[in-house]
């Protein structure tokens, strides 16, 4: 989760990435910064801390998902606590974030 000056961005990656924040930067065009835990917990209070599902768009927030997510036939997911584990096809999820923007901002560990 980022934010910047006029709210949040939701940055999709995969759990084996790191996140390339200067990347996201110039591909947003903005100057965001890592949200404090308190901000993700006020903006998914229906969510444990840690297990934020990624469907920025249900929670009115614009998403950006990087490219190296394409590369996976299934995707798994937080279910919004840390005992639901949620599985689908990459079609699923790409009809989950059909509005988002995409980019290349992570790297693998």
């Amino acid at each position: 989760m980022l934010r910047d000056e006029y709210g949040y961005v939701l940055a999709i990656l995969p759990a084996s990435h790191h996140i390339l924040l200067d990347d996201l930067r110039t591909q947003l065009g903005l100057d965001v910064e890592l949200a404090a835990e308190y901000e993700i917990e006020e903006l998914f209070d229906d969510c444990l801390p840690g297990a934020i599902p990624p469907a920025g768009e249900c929670y009115g927030l614009d998403t950006m998902v990087d490219d190296s997510i394409e590369d996976q036939p299934e995707v798994y997911l937080e279910g919004g606590d840390h005992e639901t584990l949620v599985h689908m096809s990459h079609a699923q999820f790409a009809s989950l974030t059909a509005t988002a923007r995409h980019g290349c901002f992570s790297v693998h560990d």
